[in-house]
């Protein structure tokens, strides 16, 4: 596997601290935006001190997970998370499950070829757990964020029943990784290391066209096939526990565990990307409906009453 360091020109992603939301804005977010490294964004959070395998395992080990392979392909593997916690230590060994179609959840037959890389997994903790916010502070100080100005009740339908999710906890063994790609709803990221290591690759909006939507192999990327990728710049940094990344809407990221790795991932809007994220949810509109019509929780969360529409006979009146 050849680093990024020899076949792109590289930028560090810089580190900073103390920032107000004044300073960040006209540092961060003015243009295309840039990434940064916040130093003392995580210094409150209990989850630095509190959380551990050993915990997960203890209070959430029978629940079930679907870590997937990556990115670029279909596969999920139902299984516990305590199943899933063990399988880091060693994802070369078998592990148990059902291996199911990650668009239909139909069960799928084993690969039959050795992954490129181990299993992930995109956990939507905080919906289901809830106790587990009390461990972090979700909506950063350092930045504007405009999500919490939502109804709590939509939120809570986004985060329980759609895949549109603000946060969650990313799990995964070393070398597990997120092939290149750019969040959903035209949001803004971070990413807060809480255990363990990460190598993150960033390329600009700008290096969009030499990226080819996202076909390429960043840590082993193909010159004669996607001659444009020559032109692309990534910026690079190790994530350490404690520090928290950045990422502007549109810019697109590769991220590698270089150890077993527990990290929080919050997706947000502001003034920055306000029309953009609209247009997105106006977008997908119909999908958000359709989940929060199927689940009486959110509707109730949203204050719509709750009706079951199989049990009216036209005509019939009364029963």
């Amino acid at each position: 596997m050849n680093p990024v360091t020899e076949t792109f020109p590289t930028i560090p992603i810089e580190r900073a601290g103390g920032l107000t939301p004044e300073v960040f804005q006209q540092r961060y977010l003015t243009g295309i935006g840039k990434p940064v490294i916040v130093t003392d964004a995580l210094t409150s959070w209990k989850a630095l001190s509190h959380w551990s395998f050993d915990l997960l395992k203890e209070r959430y080990g029978t629940e079930g997970v679907a870590p997937r392979l990556p990115s670029d392909s279909n596969y999920l593997k139902l299984m516990t998370l305590g199943n899933y916690l063990h399988y880091l230590d060693d994802p070369t060994l078998p592990s148990p499950g059902l291996w199911v179609d990650a668009e239909t959840f139909h069960p799928l037959p084993a690969p039959t070829e050795t992954p490129a890389a181990p299993l992930y997994l995109g956990w939507n903790v905080f919906a289901r757990h809830p106790e587990l916010l009390e461990d972090v502070k979700l909506s950063p100080a350092f930045v504007e964020d405009l999500l919490p100005l939502l109804p709590a009740g939509l939120r809570k339908a986004l985060d329980e029943e759609t895949r549109f999710f603000a946060a969650g906890v990313m799990i995964g063994p070393k070398n597990a990784q997120l092939g290149i790609h750019h969040d959903l709803m035209d949001t803004h990221a971070y990413l807060a290391q809480i255990i363990g290591r990460k190598r993150c690759v960033l390329f600009s909006p700008e290096d969009s066209g030499a990226l080819y939507n996202g076909k390429v192999n960043v840590d082993g990327p193909d010159f004669e096939t996607f001659p444009l990728l020559r032109n692309a710049t990534a910026y690079e940094c190790i994530l350490a526990p404690g520090e928290l990344l950045f990422i502007p809407h549109h810019w697109w990221h590769h991220v590698v565990s270089l150890e077993k790795t527990i990290t929080v991932n919050y997706n947000f809007f502001n003034r920055v990307n306000f029309s953009g994220y609209m247009t997105r949810f106006m977008r997908n509109l119909p999908t958000i409906l359709e989940a929060v019509e199927g689940s009486p929780g959110s509707r109730a969360a949203m204050g719509i009453p709750w009706t079951c529409r199989g049990f009216d006979f036209p005509g019939s009146g009364s029963v």
